[in-house]
């Protein structure tokens, strides 16, 4: 794999995101079943993911200020040891029994906003890590070992160890996130010349966000995201419906198919550096929404399961393209002083379409159908698509980064 060849300090940041997604996997399938155990109220436990899931929309433009005030590597350690902290006192308060949901609760809403802060900043520290014509290498190894660990490694032995003592999983998962602090403490410091300002953090948010919003490609390619990210929330938000509706799929069948979507997404981010140098970061961005618009036909036409798995593994294989493509397409045209607030305000951008896409697939589906709103998805997609690709192409990438270079000296 080409990215092992981007050296030992990187292979250290690789390696405690592997131990730290084997966690979060582990917890994927640990924690619904600990709220379970606790209560069996539908809505008691579904609120859990809406308490991991809030700290995203509530903290990604603060915490992109912070990721440039501060020193990056320090706040990779603080947000991996309060995970493993905090995962350490659930396993006590299961041993001891002293379990409630309150407090599953507010765990979920601190390992959530430690896990924002580690993502945001991770994305931060490759580039100063790797060679830039490494960059594609190193997050597309970076986002196959997380999918990898989080889908197929964590999942299953999360479900193990719960089986054998329900407060294991916890204590393993406690470990994992001390184990990737240690490798994380061995990456040299990460401090920008931005941490030697002294303006307002308001105006540290509102730089990222004015700076994205002044930059013609990557304003595009974050509104075209947050476009395709709606979609994608309202398809997917109706789709367990759908394919469980399915002769011969059933619940078995439906976790195959979001296996297959995993595999997918593995083997999108695998090839994306290929992808990337062979036809160009715009194109494969802009080819990933004609591709989706595809997809979303298709799940709109087929009935039988094996064609409804290939479809949901070329949406995986395209997710994984595109994303990693997208990542070091920032990586490259943001300086380094602003890579934390303007990704702060990336994600915001993007992770705010997604609830609204779920609300307006919900409304869709029960007064269209799930099908009419997959095929009504699909048109809309190759719309945007259309829509971008005087935007978003060849020749607007190789432009941005010739800029880039001009005033920064990036490239």
């Amino acid at each position: 794999m080409r990215a092992w060849r981007a050296g030992p300090t990187f292979r250290r940041l690789w390696l405690a995101s592997t131990s730290a997604n084997i966690g979060d996997g582990i917890g994927k399938t640990a924690l619904p079943l600990l709220a379970a155990s606790v209560s069996r109220d539908p809505i008691v436990v579904a609120s859990l993911s809406v308490f991991a899931s809030l700290p995203r929309l509530v903290f990604t433009l603060p915490f992109g200020a912070l990721i440039d005030r501060l020193d990056r590597r320090t706040l990779l350690v603080v947000a991996h040891m309060a995970r493993g902290g905090l995962l350490g006192l659930l396993a006590l308060a299961v041993f001891t029994g002293h379990l409630y949901m309150a407090l599953l609760y507010g765990l979920s809403f601190v390992l959530g906003t430690a896990e924002t802060l580690a993502d945001g900043t991770a994305e931060t520290v490759v580039p100063s890590l790797v060679e830039k014509e490494h960059l594609e290498d190193a997050n597309g190894a970076l986002y196959a070992t997380s999918v990898t660990s989080n889908e197929f490694v964590g999942p299953p032995l999360g479900g193990l160890l719960f089986a054998a003592l329900p407060g294991l999983p916890f204590l393993v998962n406690a470990l994992s996130f001390l184990g990737s602090t240690a490798l994380i403490w061995a990456l040299p410091s990460q401090t920008t010349r931005h941490a030697l300002t002294h303006q307002s953090w308001w105006r540290d948010v509102t730089d990222g966000l004015k700076w994205l919003w002044s930059h013609t490609l990557l304003r595009s390619v974050a509104l075209l995201m947050a476009l395709t990210t709606l979609l994608d929330a309202a398809v997917f938000a109706l789709f367990v419906l759908f394919a469980t509706a399915l002769p011969g799929v059933g619940s078995v069948g439906y976790g195959l198919l979001l296996t297959a979507g995993a595999a997918g997404h593995i083997l999108g981010s695998l090839l994306s550096p290929y992808f990337s140098r062979r036809l160009g970061a715009g194109r494969t961005v802009l080819g990933s929404v004609f591709v989706l618009g595809l997809v979303y036909l298709g799940l709109g036409r087929v009935h039988a399961p094996l064609l409804l798995g290939a479809l949901l593994m070329l949406d995986g294989l395209n997710l994984g393209l595109s994303g990693v493509v997208k990542v070091a397409l920032r990586q490259h045209l943001v300086p380094p002083d602003f890579r934390g607030r303007v990704g702060g305000a990336y994600r915001f951008v993007v992770s705010c379409a997604a609830p609204l896409g779920a609300l307006l697939g919900g409304v869709a589906g029960q007064t269209l159908g799930l099908r009419e709103t997959f095929t009504v998805a699909g048109e809309l997609a190759l719309l945007v698509g259309a829509l971008f690709v005087g935007r978003v192409n060849y020749r607007s990438v190789i432009r941005a980064r010739q800029q880039a270079h001009e005033q920064t000296g990036l490239l």
